[in-house]
C-alpha cells in the first residue's frame, strides 16, 4: 500500500476515535439528560430544531441524536412529528465540526491533548469525562493538521487523482461516493474533513466538495434505517422521513450548487473554509425551508397509520 495513502488512514482512523472519545466524554457529563431534554422540548418543531441542534452540536455526532428520537417515538415517549425538528437540528449541529476546525490553530491541538490527559489523570468523574472530551478534540484538531500536510501529494497518487477527476467529471459520482464513504464510517462529520483536506491546496473544486457533503447526507441516514428496524410505526417513520428529508434536500439543491458556492466564497477566502460555509447555509437552508411542514406533515402521517 502507497504510504501516503497509509499515512491518511491512520489520520482518518484519528479523526474518527477524537470523535468516538469526544462524543463519550460529552455523554457522561450529560448523563441521561439527552432523552430527558428531547422528550421536554420537544413539542414544537422550532423547539425541536433548537435543540436537536444544539445536542448534535455538543455530542458530535447527529446519527446518534437520531437514534435517540428513534428510540423515544419507538416507546411512544414522542410523537412522530416531533422527531421531525429533531432531525432538521441535528442537521445543522453536525456541521459546527467543520467551522471548529478551519479555525488557524497551529499549537492547539497540543495544548487541547496535554490538558485532557491530564484532566483524564483526575479520580473525579466529572473530571475525566471533560479530559475526554478535550482530548477527543486535539484528536480532532491533530487529524486535520496531518491530512491536510498529506493532501497535496496524495493528489497526485494514481488512484486517487483517478477518483478526484471522476469526481470533477461526475455530479452523480460525486454524490454517490459522499453517501457511500459517510455510510461506511457513519461520520458525516468525517466526510466533510475529507472533502475540506482535498481541497486545501485547491486540489478540488469547491463544486466538488459541495456535491460529495450532499452525498455525505444521505449516507449518514444509514444508521437510523438500522436502528428502526422491528420497531413500531412511529420509529420507522421516523428514520423514513430522515432518509427523505436527506436526499430530497440533495436533490433539490444540486441545481443550485453554482450559487451556493458564489456565497459560500463572499464569505471566506480559503477553500476549506468555504467549504464548512456552504455545509452550514446548506443545511440551515434546508431545515428552514422544511420546518414549516413539519407539524402537518407529521400529524397526516399520524393520521395514516395504516400504511405502516
Amino acid at each position: 500500500m502507497n504510504p501516503l495513502f497509509s499515512a491518511f488512514i491512520v489520520y482518518l482512523s484519528i479523526f474518527l476515535f477524537g470523535i468516538t472519545v469526544m462524543k463519550l466524554g460529552f455523554g457522561n457529563l450529560t448523563g441521561s439528560k439527552l432523552n430527558g431534554i428531547l422528550f421536554k422540548l420537544t413539542d414544537h418543531p422550532i423547539k425541536g430544531l433548537v435543540v436537536g441542534a444544539a445536542i448534535t452540536a455538543i455530542v458530535q455526532s447527529s446519527s446518534a441524536v437520531i437514534v435517540i428520537a428513534v428510540g423515544l417515538a419507538a416507546s411512544g415517549l414522542i410523537k412522530y412529528y416531533q422527531t421531525i425538528g429533531i432531525m432538521i437540528g441535528a442537521n445543522i449541529g453536525t456541521t459546527v465540526t467543520g467551522e471548529v476546525l478551519v479555525l488557524q490553530t497551529d499549537y492547539l491541538h497540543i495544548v487541547l491533548l496535554i490538558a485532557g490527559v491530564l484532566l483524564l489523570m483526575m479520580p473525579q468523574q466529572k473530571w475525566f469525562s471533560a479530559g475526554a472530551a478535550i482530548f477527543g478534540l486535539g484528536c480532532l484538531f491533530t487529524a486535520m493538521n496531518g491530512m491536510h500536510s498529506l493532501a497535496t501529494p496524495l493528489q497526485e497518487t494514481g488512484s486517487i487523482k483517478t477518483i478526484i477527476e471522476m469526481a470533477n467529471d461526475s455530479i452523480l459520482f460525486a454524490l454517490l461516493i459522499g453517501a457511500i464513504f459517510t455510510a461506511i464510517i457513519q461520520s458525516s462529520s468525517a466526510a466533510t474533513i475529507i472533502a475540506m483536506t482535498f481541497m486545501y491546496n485547491h486540489g478540488v473544486p469547491l463544486e466538488t466538495g459541495i456535491i460529495f457533503i450532499l452525498g455525505a447526507n444521505i449516507g449518514t441516514c444509514v444508521t437510523a434505517l438500522l436502528a428502526a428496524v422491528g420497531s413500531n410505526w412511529q420509529a420507522r417513520w421516523t428514520a423514513y422521513t430522515h432518509g427523505v428529508f436527506n436526499l430530497a434536500g440533495a436533490i433539490i439543491f444540486l441545481p443550485f450548487v453554482q450559487w451556493l458556492s458564489a456565497l459560500a466564497r463572499s464569505f471566506a477566502s480559503t477553500p476549506d473554509a468555504q467549504l464548512a460555509h456552504a455545509s452550514v447555509l446548506f443545511n440551515v437552508i434546508i431545515g428552514l425551508l422544511a420546518l414549516p411542514f413539519a407539524k402537518p406533515l407529521g400529524q397526516w402521517i399520524e393520521s395514516r397509520k395504516s400504511w405502516s
